[in-house]
């Protein structure tokens, strides 16, 4: 599973390792008089706008030319993006709209690659890798600026934060295309020898049956979410990846506030705070430690799932959280119980948001995976973005923040309530569902 998940851990750490140096990069030019506030918001949102526009292009691409292809595409497109990022101000911003557009490429393709050279029986094990990986990337973004950015300019940080670029690139040179993608683009022969490489590895003897050679001519083809099968799960899952990743980015505010600070209700100039008064040294600890929670609740919100599912599970997760967050916004609590607080549903958010990706991959057929998958993305893109000009907004009163975050967390078990309850069943082994690749 470690092999196979590479990969996608790869494109989840460059995504973990950039997200965080685009942070620490803006609030240094600010601090440095390079850039303004308003710049500095716009550095956040060009970003998710690059995304947003490379979506609804990766989809139908990956579909039709294979994930190991545009993985590639968007690998090369980030790479070459953040280096003229680094060397020039006046084009940062035309730059960091490509980079947007290159994870809209690599993130979906890699993720979906992982999981579709995986069996359901794996998921978890590959999920618990995989976005694990997402966190190590944050902590090498921040390791890497906290200890050069005194010694070179942040230039060359720049280029050493894209290394890691590299390497994806060059794994997904030598990968193998996904044998699902292969059976539907009409070469059984080597989606065929794909499995059988994939058993051997794995050491287990390979089901013999007959290969559907028969081309999906549809595949790759641009559709509305309203044409999606299963547009009720659709629909769901939209709302689970906004309101997810909307609380997962707002209680990251909460997290740095209450260590910073020392409590959440005194605590009005969290922005000034977190830009220029803090020492360099005392904010890596600081972000280290914050970012422990996710890690921690990760690995409990997979094995959660695999003892009672996903679904249960995530309505366990979204519960837990809603009554810590909601027990955060009282005012005047120590430290050590905020901290505790906001870590639970930090954690928890971020665990029942990495299980939401998992349902999703097994929603839908290898024809269309890959189209509906851009879809829920979008919707997480739009749930960063609305987190921060979310917590902005309400800086000065940070209960009032809470007290939101816990009723959207608690209403979250309607959406998660309504999903169809599954056993572990590959959705592209069903005749009866969307499209069969065997018979």
């Amino acid at each position: 599973v470690s092999t196979q998940s590479t990969g996608a851990g790869l494109a989840l750490f460059v995504y973990g390792a950039m997200i965080i140096y685009l942070q620490l990069i803006g609030q240094h030019l600010h601090c440095k008089k390079v850039m303004s506030n308003v710049e500095l918001v716009a550095v956040k949102v060009t970003a998710i706008v690059g995304f947003l526009i490379g979506l609804p292009l990766s989809g139908p691409i990956a579909d039709r030319i294979g994930r190991t292809k545009t993985a590639l595409v968007g690998g090369y497109v980030i790479l070459i993006a953040w280096l003229l990022s680094a060397f020039s101000v006046t084009i940062m911003f035309a730059t960091l709209l490509a980079a947007g557009a290159g994870f809209a490429f690599l993130l979906p393709s890699a993720i979906i690659y992982v999981f579709e050279k995986s069996s359901v029986y794996q998921h978890t094990r590959v999920g618990l890798f995989v976005f694990g990986q997402y966190i190590m990337g944050q902590v090498y973004g921040l390791v890497m600026f906290n200890l050069l950015v005194g010694l070179v300019g942040w230039q060359w940080i720049t280029v050493i934060v894209a290394l890691p670029t590299l390497l994806c690139i060059i794994y997904f040179h030598i990968a193998d295309e996904s044998p699902r993608f292969l059976a539907i683009s009409g070469r059984s022969n080597s989606a065929y020898e794909q499995m059988l490489m994939l058993h051997r590895a794995n050491n287990v003897p390979m089901m013999l049956g007959k290969l559907d050679n028969k081309e999906v001519e549809e595949r790759g083809k641009c559709c509305s979410p309203c044409n999606l099968i299963n547009l009720r799960t659709t629909i769901l899952l939209f709302i689970l990846f906004f309101s997810f990743s909307f609380c997962y980015y707002s209680t990251s505010y909460g997290v740095f506030m209450s260590l910073l600070d020392e409590g959440v209700c005194m605590s009005y100039n969290i922005i000034d705070t977190l830009t220029c008064d803090t020492n360099p040294k005392s904010y890596l600890a600081t972000s280290i430690v914050a970012l422990t929670p996710d890690l921690l609740g990760l690995v409990f919100a997979m094995l959660l799932c695999e003892g009672i599912g996903q679904k249960t599970a995530m309505m366990i997760l979204s519960i837990v959280a809603s009554a810590a967050v909601l027990a955060n916004s009282v005012c005047f609590q120590p430290a050590a119980i905020t901290l505790a607080e906001l870590g639970i549903v930090r954690g928890f958010t971020f665990g029942a948001l990495t299980i939401t990706f998992m349902y999703a991959m097994e929603t839908y057929t290898t024809n269309n995976r890959a189209i509906a998958f851009c879809y829920q993305l979008a919707m997480y893109a739009l749930g960063i973005s609305l987190a921060g000009s979310f917590t902005y907004g309400l800086r000065q009163s940070p209960s009032l923040i809470f007290i939101v975050l816990g009723v959207v967390l608690f209403l979250l078990i309607i959406p998660i309530w309504l999903l169809d309850t599954r056993d572990k069943k590959d959705v592209d082994e069903s005749i009866y569902e969307q499209q069969s690749l065997t018979n």
